[in-house]
């Protein structure tokens, strides 16, 4: 539902002086604050205004359908001279047909607000869609790329679409490797497929690996009925009636608009980690992501298939200690293990005896994978160890696996063995058919709520 409010420009009755103007636009630019920062899904994630901002405001990506500058709540906070537009066909970044990029980015502004002097973020427009709102994954891996050659902190990702691509996961992969946090809208088919055994109906951007993706609530925290679900669902932020500045405002069409959806929450979750990144710009993106998901306010059961850990709490996350530095490791996924050479291989050729350790983390890191070379007809034994209170599993893969996909399919093609009992202690036994490096998978089981578990993995192979 889209909702269009108004709000006519003050009529001229005397030639305006300069001095007048630069007061008149001062007046209407705290007229815009006063309506934006008095919204009610404000206090749902108990925001509160910034003060001055000292540090240079973080940069900010918005992949979308081009972003307005002169909009309301946008002056100043826009980066045109950087803007650029991957959109089929070419485009000007700085003209929004549509709208949807210009709201995005209104919210983004708006939750992460300080002063006019000194705006708490700047937001850099990538036009990845026209006016139709359609892209192509092309068009957003080009897009993501652009925005990691502008040294981003952050790129959001208000889209939808129900098909994976390997260009935008490489794409994010390399953002991530950047040291960019990429976040993502779950998606508005209110489906509750990703993840489910048997079932492999995702929706992307959100549903990929190292992507924040991020629900949609209404202001009393419930999650919305068209917010889509599953476990890669990481955080929620309200998505209901969210009013922003219109693209049209500036050319003398209505002010404001209102948009509901997850496009709206995740750009509620990329202001509140530009606040973060504005109040401490040393706070790495693995470091935002942990605040923010500690610090939801989330059931008394735990991780929530719709709101993950719950509705960010930006009070809560601007008072929390920054955590422990852990930065997302190369070997999340098979590829990355195989590149790592030396320090990804657990049993090396030749040798019969491995071990190593790591860390695992609820919905961001659950798995680490470990290179193990064996001889057809050798036994392999692999034993996991996870703290105490935790509980991991072990899969096998056949040599030549690719990044791991969800999936029975993708299960009987490459899986060779696993181990899946409840505890803290896994073991698995396999004896090879073929010669090659086989991946040792150690996965989180079972998790609840927030943890980052060490683990221990050891191989031995025999004859």
């Amino acid at each position: 539902m889209i909702a269009v409010h108004a709000t006519p420009p003050p009529a001229l009755v005397a030639p305006v002086r300069a001095q007048s103007a630069a007061r008149e636009m001062q007046s209407a630019f705290d007229q815009d604050s006063q309506l934006l920062t008095s919204q009610a899904w404000l206090r749902t994630i108990r925001w509160k205004p910034a003060g001055r901002i000292y540090n240079q405001p973080p940069l900010v990506a918005v992949l979308d359908t081009g972003v307005s500058p002169q909009a309301a709540g946008l002056v100043n906070r826009v980066d045109t001279q950087h803007a650029r537009s991957f959109a089929f066909g070419g485009g000007d970044p700085l003209r929004d047909v549509q709208g949807h990029g210009t709201v995005v980015a209104g919210i983004i502004s708006t939750v992460a607000s300080g002063p006019e002097a000194g705006p708490g973020v700047l937001i850099l427009p990538v036009q990845i869609a026209g006016p139709t709102g359609q892209t192509s994954a092309q068009a957003v891996a080009d897009g993501i790329r652009y925005a990691i050659s502008r040294r981003v902190r952050v790129i959001n990702l208000s889209l939808q679409g129900s098909s994976r691509s390997k260009a935008e996961q490489d794409a994010i992969d390399e953002a991530v490797r950047a040291g960019i946090l990429v976040i993502a809208a779950s998606g508005n088919s209110g489906k509750d497929t990703c993840g489910v055994a048997g079932i492999t109906q995702c929706e992307y951007p959100g549903a990929y690996r190292h992507v924040l993706a991020v629900g949609a609530t209404d202001e009393a925290g419930t999650a919305l009925p068209d917010s889509t679900r599953g476990l890669h669902v990481a955080v929620a932020a309200p998505g209901r009636d969210i009013t922003a500045g219109s693209a049209r405002g500036p050319e003398g069409g209505p002010r404001f608009e209102t948009r509901s959806g997850t496009s709206m929450a995740a750009a509620v979750a990329t202001g509140a980690a530009a606040r973060l990144l504005a109040a401490r710009p040393t706070l790495t993106a693995a470091q935002i992501t942990e605040i923010l998901m500690a610090t939801a306010r989330g059931s008394r059961d735990g991780l929530d298939r719709a709101r993950g850990t719950g509705v960010i709490d930006l009070a809560r996350a601007l008072a929390m200690k920054p955590p422990a530095l852990d930065a997302p490791e190369p070997d999340d996924d098979g590829p990355g293990a195989r590149a790592l050479a030396g320090a990804g291989v657990l049993v090396a050729r030749g040798y019969s005896f491995g071990q190593r350790s790591g860390m695992l983390r609820t919905w961001a890191d659950l798995r680490d994978y470990s290179v193990v070379y064996l001889k057809k007809g050798q036994s392999l034994t692999a034993e996991a160890t996870v703290a105490a209170g935790n509980d991991v599993d072990l899969y096998l893969w056949k040599p030549g696996a690719p990044a791991y996909r969800q999936g029975a399919r993708f299960a009987r093609q490459w899986l060779v063995a696993g181990a899946v009992n409840k505890g803290s202690t896994e073991t698995l036994r396999f004896r090879a058919q073929q010669d090659g490096g086989y991946l040792l998978e150690v996965r989180l089981a079972g998790a609840q709520r927030l943890v980052r578990p060490r683990y221990v993995v050891t191989a031995t192979v025999t004859r």
